[in-house]
């Protein structure tokens, strides 16, 4: 058989093992993706962008801006000239969205999904007002220009003064305060805000004013909204000026920092002033107790406590186990309580007195379903004596997050399937806002707790006896129990004194009315890459032992990413490259295509270390690929290609025509319960060329293991690569050296990357290569053994390096912001020790930074 003939099987062959690999190509239809339907709504200072399934809820928030717009002046004392670009997404079933005040690029993520009953969100009059409002005020508040900016900050500024030097607690409690100012409800309205602020006071754990800005903890994260509004409007009140703050950030537009800033305008310091607000806080807090216990309170028996937030309380069909949702921060997920079980006994210590009974007893979970292939259960149902019926959030191909049913059997295992859930109970307790206080009511509304913390998630025992429900408490959620043949209670409000100043933080406020004209109707248009495409400069860099080289150039991108395109310039010491290229990518496609076209000059004889010689050229050509991924459960990508280059020798000026085509296949999968996964990856690169007449094939086949875990987690990945046919010198595989954003992918797939080594340390139609990586945090240790060499001859020994790597995909950094600002990017910085091979025992630092449009 000739050999073209065998290469081209070899090839074919390879790519057959790699389609399978890929999910069927699905034909539903696109929601949330660049390439899906989306629409546009304009109006004076804002485009509203959203995919065309959200339209009535982009009518709703587009009618509702303007009307804001003009509020703002009045209460921040700025007001962004706009446009301010709106994009709203549903992303992962949660209730979010987030403000970011580029200067020159400002745009708004909203998630259109509507927080739980229970969550600190849910207190509003339309969940579209409040989250425009409360991400609109972040907006103006911080988008505030320096007012005597340099020259230099004109031209390199991405955030304001303001933006700058505000801690977190004030650009979060500044934008609720405004919620609450704008909608007349919200979070400064709710008895969410009241319940946190009234029992951590009551508990003596209002969070320190060094800790506002802290995420870490049980609600922490939610201090900077709830405390910090809370604070801003104390001294507000204090300060007798309702333009108090309009102040303040004209003083942090100047150049004084935000404590300088803070005490020109209070006359003390932030952390004095939080401080008395505290201890006024904890005086109507306890003084709110004191009258209520007077009165008498009935918050039924403790029967646990958990570290998270706990959701979806419910029993079993017998009534002896109890089901919860629990966000704790170490062991989230389904929890099963055994009811039955007696509470721990307290150990025995001779010689001493028995212990005192614990306040809070600890009653551990019988079962616990942790996260399950990565995702936390949600809404979890009885279904049976001993199986729970629950929800799992896992990602579609569009990377967005959707339920999928699952069961729970106790005891036997876990397993998908629909299920039927029971019918809701009717005639049952339930939960109201009291007073200003959630409270357990009966069937008519009676009131059965009397608390002052917060008492929701009511469930009946089937015998009617006992009501178990949840308590909040600063240091959890309780898990409680009531005697159901207890008579309701009397309905009344909270004995609180009105004339204490911070009454209305410890009890929530009544709503007020809207401060907001009615919405505008507002007409939409198909969505336009050309009216939110922006350009910006973007860089790519190498520095290995190959060479220093750098690329400058610019680019530009729309608010989807549907259009990516990039000019680079690229210069380097003399082993290069040096030359240009020019990509632009279409991502408005379901096979988003892209093209680019390049000119290179490499030098590997002039590399200072091990240089090389026949290998000096002038490259110019270009590729041409279609790109498919599914970013769901398994993800996968298929990109087809084509690329030719005109190959000029620098030296002896010998010109080669090269055409390589072919296709570069990914997939990837994990299984997982926990902390714990497997995980499994499947790559293939590779096709048939030409060169100069000499057919020759490529195939990389690489399979990659990974076991996920919460100490190191550890994957291994194993390649191997053959050149087939008549390749020329030009065509094998070479050790060393990087990739470069110059050269398209398709043209260094025979380049076998090692940052620490010099380009061509190693040649061959041969390839086999073994890595090994440890994650420690952001980086990772790595290992690797790679060998190549030609067919027909002995396999040489592996040319060994270790190294510690940091890659910009550990980062956790949002792609599509990052391409919205510097381009299709990755960065990998690195310090490496070879252990073969012309770098041998020397240490090697390298930094590569590759942008693709």
């Amino acid at each position: 058989m000739p050999s073209c003939t065998r290469s081209r099987l070899f090839a074919l062959a390879l790519a057959l093992v790699a389609l399978p690999l890929a999910p069927r190509l699905e034909a539903s239809p696109r929601t949330q993706a660049p390439d899906a339907p989306w629409i546009t709504f304009t109006t004076a200072h804002y485009r509203i962008h959203c995919p065309r399934a959200f339209e009535p809820f982009g009518r709703d928030m587009a009618g509702r801006v303007e009307g804001l717009h003009a509020r703002y002046l009045e209460l921040v004392g700025y007001v962004h000239p706009g446009p301010i670009d709106v994009l709203i997404l549903d992303p992962r079933m949660e209730s979010n969205g987030m403000a970011i005040p580029f200067l020159q690029r400002p745009q708004v993520v909203l998630w259109r999904t509507e927080p739980e009953p229970d969550s600190e969100l849910a207190h509003h009059r339309g969940w579209a007002e409040l989250l425009i409002a409360h991400e609109l005020g972040h907006m103006h508040h911080l988008l505030r220009p320096a007012r005597k900016p340099t020259l230099w900050q004109r031209w390199t500024a991405a955030l304001g003064p303001v933006a700058e030097k505000t801690p977190r607690w004030v650009k979060e409690g500044y934008a609720t305060l405004l919620e609450g100012q704008l909608t007349g409800s919200g979070r400064p309205h709710s008895a969410f805000r009241a319940a946190v602020l009234r029992q951590w006071a009551l508990e003596g754990k209002l969070t320190p004013y060094e800790s506002l800005n802290s995420t870490r903890g049980f609600l922490a994260g939610n201090q900077a909204y709830l405390a910090g509004s809370a604070f801003l409007a104390w001294l507000e009140t204090n300060a007798g000026d309702p333009a108090i703050f309009r102040t303040l950030w004209t003083r942090l537009a100047g150049s004084r920092d935000f404590d300088a800033a803070f005490i020109a305008t209070f006359g003390y310091a932030p952390r004095d002033g939080y401080q008395r607000f505290c201890a006024e806080l904890t005086h109507a807090a306890l003084d709110l107790e004191r009258r209520a216990k007077a009165e008498g309170l009935r918050e039924g028996e403790v029967v646990t406590r958990v570290d998270g937030w706990v959701s979806g309380l419910s029993l079993s069909p017998d009534g002896t186990q109890l089901l919860a949702r629990v966000l704790d921060r170490k062991w989230p997920g389904l929890y099963v309580w055994d009811l039955t079980a007696p509470v721990p006994a307290a150990r025995a210590f001779p010689g001493e007195p028995p212990d005192r009974a614990p306040q809070v007893p600890v009653l551990p979970p019988a079962r616990r379903l942790p996260r399950v292939h990565g995702a936390l259960p949600r809404n979890p149902v009885w279904i049976g004596p001993r199986e729970v019926g629950f929800q799992l959030p896992l990602p579609n191909g569009e990377g967005v997050l959707e339920p999928h049913p699952y069961r729970w059997s106790l005891g036997r295992g876990l397993r998908s399937g629909e299920y039927q859930a029971p019918p809701a109970a009717s005639g049952g307790p339930s939960w109201k806002e009291m007073g200003g206080i959630w409270n357990v009511v009966d069937a008519q509304g009676r009131p059965l707790t009397r608390t002052l913390a917060a008492a929701w998630n009511p469930v009946a025992t089937p015998d009617g006896k006992w009501i178990y429900f949840t308590r909040l408490a600063a240091s959890g959620v309780e898990i409680r129990r009531l005697d159901a043949t207890l008579p309701p209670l009397e309905a009344a409000a909270p004995p609180a004194d009105p004339t204490l100043p911070l009454t209305r933080q410890v009890l929530p406020p009544a709503d007020a009315p809207p401060a907001l004209p009615p919405p505008v109707p507002t007409e939409p248009h198909p969505y336009r890459v050309a009216e939110t495409h922006d350009t910006f400069a973007v860089a790519g860099y190498g520095l290995s032992p190959s060479g220093t080289a750098f690329q400058l150039g610019a680019g530009g991108n729309d608010i989807l990413g549907r259009l990516n395109w990039q000019a680079l310039a690229g210069f380097g010491d003399g082993a290069g490259p040096r030359g240009a290229q020019l990509g632009a990518a279409w991502r408005g496609w379901r096979w988003a295509p892209s093209l680019q076209v390049f000119s290179s000059l490499e030098r590997p004889s002039r590399q200072e270390f091990a240089p090389v010689a026949g290998f000096d050229r002038e490259r110019r050509g270009g590729e041409l690929a279609f790109t498919w991924e599914a970013e769901g459960r398994p993800q996968a990508r298929l990109r087809p290609f084509a690329a030719v280059e005109r190959v000029e020798a620098t030296e002896g000026g010998e010109i080669r025509n090269r055409a390589f085509g072919g296709l570069e296949a990914g997939w990837g999968e994990h299984w997982g319960l926990g902390d714990q996964a497997f995980a499994l990856g499947l790559g293939f690169r590779g096709g048939s060329g030409t060169t100069d007449g000499r057919s020759w094939s490529l195939g990389r086949a690489a399979l990659t293991l990974g076991w996920i875990n919460p100490a190191v987690p550890l994957r291994v990945r194993m390649e191997g690569g053959r050149v087939e046919g008549d390749p020329t010198s030009l065509d094998r595989f070479h050790l060393g050296g990087l990739p470069t954003s110059l050269v398209p992918e398709a043209l260094d797939a025979n380049r076998v990357g090692q940052a620490a080594l010099p380009a061509y340390t190693a040649l061959g139609d041969r390839l086999v290569r073994l890595r090994g990586e440890a994650e420690l945090g952001l980086f990772a240790a790595y290992v690797e053994h790679t060998a190549v060499w030609d067919g027909g001859t002995p396999r040489p020994a592996a040319t060994r390096v270790v190294g510690l790597e940091l890659d910009s995909r550990r980062l956790g950094l949002p792609a599509d912001l990052i391409r919205r600002v510097a381009g299709n990017l990755r960065f990998t910085l690195g310090i490496h020790r070879p252990l073969d091979g012309p770098m041998k025992q020397r240490t090697v630092g390298t930094l590569s930074v590759i942008v693709r449009p």
